[in-house]
């Protein structure tokens, strides 16, 4: 979900600041990255050896790891993605690490439906089924403000808790009905992910449930709960701020409670989602946990607009050394400022993440329909049909076909089955020695 506009801010971005570059609390050392490879599941593996320091960020690379880093022009990436559309043997299928899908249908129209209106909206269970978008990270997504108020989404103001709650159970009601009726699967397990994984194409498709704003949870001791009902991801934050920490438009740091519910997802082993964090609660973040922690929808500051609704570079390297992920947002005013953006400037984005953190580190978090339109999205890429250009697009860029499936969803794929794993694997633990 993008910020709203702020009028005099010129960028469609609440709060926007020419904010420096900072470094966080805790940066990385990487020690040399491993090689790209190319596994059956199209996931990429690499080998991290990380020394937190304070002071400085030194990355080193081995050269087989380096990727080949050059730009493909407009039309290139067009008639690249002429060819591999008319390839669909090879073309992968799609994670997409962030869809506002119970906010969308609350909104209308009915999203288990063809769209009315497929120039204004983009996102459906039937267009993600034609753009073989088979799991994906389906958002609860709340809004605070007298006027959001007044929505299905919405609550008064960060003290509201019983109004945030009701909000963002309402959402999750409407995933439970998806499920309830065969038309989705909600990926609670890593069994369930891997059965998702599996499913042929058109089938009800996986969503892992990623709280966006975590003012719904009305005190750290509910985090349990909502993991109970099938949360397996949280962003503590949405622009605006919440009770738990500053957001990009509402800076301030984690809070208390934001750590004691930091404690609480690491006990669980939910993933934090540090998209929307300022860099001060950012920082915070990384100094509460040694946990892995992902971008779901986030792009890379030094190319776009310096705000801190995108990620340093500085960021992405820790994010990288944490065994995390950075998902691309296709919301054209978050690839490049100042005019439409194209197909080149999300792929540049792919690349530049790429080049900090390596081709294991980046996948797709396109927020389609995210408060905006397809028209609003980068050309050519503004709903899940088109997806297959953007994979041409990689393509051009010098992806092979493994690193194009790996951008697809073994990355996200990989990253979600080890937290799983690692999740439920402590729980065995936490059983056996009777806790």
């Amino acid at each position: 979900m993008r910020s709203p506009r702020v009028a005099g801010t010129g960028t469609g971005e609440v709060g926007a600041t020419d904010a420096p570059v900072r470094t966080p609390g805790a940066t990385p050392n990487l020690a040399p990255a491993g090689e790209f490879g190319g596994n059956e599941d199209g996931s990429t593996d690499i080998v991290i050896s990380m020394v937190t320091q304070r002071t400085f960020l030194r990355m080193t690379f081995a050269d087989s790891a380096r990727p080949t880093h050059h730009t493909p022009d407009a039309a290139a990436v067009t008639a690249a993605a002429t060819t591999t559309a008319g390839s669909p043997a090879r073309a992968p299928w799609w994670l997409d690490a962030h869809l506002d899908l119970a906010y969308l249908h609350l909104g209308g129209p009915d999203v288990t439906e063809e769209l009315p209106d497929p120039v204004t909206r983009g996102v459906s269970l039937p267009s993600l089924a034609r753009g073989d978008v088979r799991i994906f990270l389906g958002t609860i997504f709340t809004e605070v403000g007298a006027e959001a108020a007044n929505t299905p989404w919405g609550y008064r103001d960060h003290d509201d808790l019983h109004g945030a709650h009701a909000a963002g159970v309402r959402q999750l009601e409407m995933y439970e009905a998806l499920e309830r009726a065969g038309r989705a699967r909600i990926v609670r397990s890593a069994a369930d992910l891997e059965a998702c994984a599996a499913a042929p194409a058109g089938s009800p498709p996986g969503i892992v449930i990623l709280m966006e704003g975590a003012d719904p949870i009305r005190s750290p001791d509910e985090v349990a709960w909502w993991h109970a009902r099938g949360v397996r991801v949280i962003g503590l934050t949405w622009a605006k701020g919440s009770r738990y920490a500053g957001g990009n438009a509402a800076q301030g740091p984690l809070t208390d409670i934001g750590r004691r519910a930091v404690e609480a997802m690491d006990a669980l082993g939910i993933l934090i989602d540090a998209s929307h964090l300022c860099d001060e609660s950012f920082d915070g973040v990384c100094t509460a946990t040694s946990s892995r922690i992902v971008a779901t929808h986030s792009n890379v500051r030094a190319l776009a607009a310096p705000i801190e609704r995108h990620l340093a570079d500085v960021q992405i390297a820790e994010i990288a050394a944490r065994g995390g992920m950075v998902g691309l947002n296709l919301y054209g005013k978050f690839l490049t400022p100042g005019r439409p953006a194209t197909l080149a400037d999300a792929v540049q984005h792919v690349q530049h993440v790429a080049g900090i953190a390596g081709r294991n580190c980046v996948g797709l978090g396109s927020d389609f329909d995210g408060g905006f339109a397809p028209a609003d999205c980068a050309l050519g890429c503004g709903r899940p049909e088109e997806l297959p250009a953007l994979a041409a697009g990689l393509a051009q860029a010098g992806f092979n076909h493994a690193e194009q499936t790996a951008f697809a969803h073994g990355n996200w794929l990989r990253t979600l089955r080890a937290v799983m794993h690692d999740a439920e694997q402590s729980a065995v633990n936490r059983m056996s020695l009777g806790r």
